[in-house]
């Protein structure tokens, strides 16, 4: 009785007494499983110093694609990509099957065993306690971009070989129907050394921005982008080749009549390429495929412009680069009829196919996403899944048992029994 009444005297503070020691021994025990499982859910800064969760999360929770659905969502649209590449392999081993054409094969081993060995590091990271997605991203999409590229470029060289009509005039047509002349374009960059130096630079780097933004947006957090991006590429390269292939084309210096004397000091390296390489596809001469000497035969759309528009989707994230990244992409997209002999016509296809992949990515990482968030979560309106990528919650079911838990109180209940 005197230990309640100094109780009610000294306020709502506990006071360390053999009577609170007595009730504590009789007080029924908590789960200790249930602490473990917090434990292990949460990162040591957001314990506070009784081992539990703390009740408010300083850190502001961005939407970056670290949270747990997010993350599951990564490996979702990660495993997706490993099927589509597994679609495109069968399709172009059934199609060198089919056709006359032959493969160096070594060529080929080296890109899958590479990509096997990258993938098997990123699978062993998953399946560790301690996976980070920064890590597995890396490891999962440099890989799958290297494949797709070399698997849909060798059966682009196989569909070109169709020899469907070519298409240069109706193309030429179409760009004065719209008022766009060519000639008066590459007057304009032929006449000042200063624009062909920034032109041919940015028009130069598309792959190293591919593969610079696939280790950016990993590192920073953005795997569930990174993801998209391969899938993005892939799925625009793959409609590059099927369009290329109805509608074939060499370029539009040929189709107007220039001579090499006429841009003196351009040199359109990649027109040059599709002008010596496609018509050896299309007449026979061309049958051997390297995955190492692989060059561009589709002219409509530009893959360069499609790229330009994926490029700038994937820089958005980032506030500080995002400026950089549409002031280079849209100097690329410049370039691209000069140093790439195309049409202005391919550069519209390609940016219309470009944001037909960007919706279609975005629908399906918003859709893999939400699919991650487990019906039962919505019954809980106070409960918040994690937002570290680092933390251990791996499944929908977690989310569950996370909500039905309570953290025990931070000391024993006082008792009014004196």
């Amino acid at each position: 009785m005197a230990v309640a009444m100094l109780s009610q005297l000294v306020g709502p503070s506990r006071i360390a007494s053999s009577a609170d020691t007595d009730v504590a021994q009789q007080a029924p025990p908590r789960s200790v499983a249930t602490t473990d499982q917090l434990r292990g859910l949460q990162p040591r800064s957001a314990m506070d110093q009784s081992g539990w969760p703390a009740r408010r999360q300083p850190a502001k929770v961005r939407s970056n694609g670290t949270d747990a659905a997010q993350i599951a969502a990564t490996l979702q649209l990660l495993r997706l990509n490993w099927i589509f590449i597994a679609i495109i392999l069968a399709a172009f081993i059934s199609a060198v099957l089919l056709t006359d054409f032959r493969v160096r094969i070594s060529s080929y081993l080296i890109l899958l065993g590479i990509a096997g060995l990258y993938g098997s590091f990123g699978y062993l990271n998953i399946r560790s306690a301690s996976r980070n997605p920064r890590i597995f991203s890396i490891l999962f999409v440099l890989p799958q971009i290297i494949l797709t590229v070399a698997l849909i470029t060798s059966l682009g060289y196989i569909a070109a070989s169709a020899r469907f009509p070519m298409q240069d005039a109706t193309l030429l047509a179409f760009d004065r129907s719209l008022g766009l002349d060519f000639r008066a374009c590459l007057d304009l960059v032929n006449s000042r050394p200063w624009l062909i130096m920034v032109l041919v630079n940015c028009y130069g780097s598309i792959w190293a921005q591919l593969c610079a933004l696939l280790i950016l947006l990993s590192l920073a957090g953005q795997s569930r982008r990174a993801a998209e991006l391969v899938l993005a590429v892939g799925m625009s390269l793959a409609a590059t080749a099927v369009i290329s292939t109805l509608v074939p084309a060499i370029g539009v210096y040929g189709a107007i009549g220039l001579a090499p004397e006429d841009y003196s000091n351009i040199e359109p390296t990649v027109y040059y390429h599709t002008l010596k390489q496609l018509p050896l596809v299309r007449d026979g001469t061309t049958r051997l495929l390297d995955a190492f000497e692989l060059g561009p035969v589709m002219t409509f759309p530009s893959f360069h412009a499609i790229s330009a528009g994926l490029y700038a989707w994937a820089f958005w994230p980032f506030r500080w680069l995002r400026g950089i990244g549409l002031i280079w992409n849209a100097l690329m997209l410049a370039a691209t009829p000069i140093w790439g002999g195309h049409y202005f016509a391919d550069v519209i296809a390609g940016l219309v196919v470009a944001v037909a992949s960007i919706y279609a990515v975005n629908r399906i990482g918003t859709y893999l996403t939400r699919s991650e968030y487990p019906r039962q979560g919505a019954r809980h309106s106070s409960f918040r899944p994690p937002q570290h990528e680092w933390c251990a919650v791996r499944r929908a079911s977690d989310f569950k048992e996370i909500a039905m838990m309570r953290p025990a109180p931070d000391g024993p209940q006082e008792s009014s029994a004196g």
